[in-house]
């Protein structure tokens, strides 16, 4: 069982950072970046976000064990889970699942968001 999670969180940390290309390094609208306000309502009390990185989609948890704007996480993709923690650092979103990158969240639609972890791309649905 350790083998399959060690496997697991090096296929998520490859996936993570893997090289930026054409597709997946794109500019932000600094319009619609949001603010240090915007982004704590959208995590107010934690929540989840249904997301999709080119071909892999999940889902990640954010749970409030520590305060209102950090705390444990977990990410489904899958049937496979792997825990991590999150965190509101000014008006980015940290996350966790064995290295910690951030990113500010760009807002493409209603609930929906674009945030870019380790060049790679994410649209997000929170």
């Amino acid at each position: 069982m350790k083998i399959r999670n060690a496997a697991l969180v090096a296929c998520i940390a490859f996936a993570m950072t893997a090289c930026a290309t054409e597709e997946t390094a794109t500019k932000a609208d600094p319009a619609k970046i949001l603010d240090v306000a915007a982004l704590k309502k959208v995590f107010k009390g934690g929540g989840d976000c249904k997301w999709t990185a080119g071909n892999t989609k999940g889902e990640d948890f954010y749970l409030t064990s520590t305060n209102a704007s950090s705390g444990d996480a977990d990410r489904m993709i899958g049937d496979n889970v792997v825990s991590g923690k999150w965190a509101l650092k000014d008006n980015q979103l940290c996350l966790n699942f064995g290295k910690e990158e951030c990113s500010t969240f760009e807002e493409i639609g209603k609930k929906k968001y674009k945030a870019t972890f380790g060049g790679t791309t994410y649209e997000m649905g929170c």
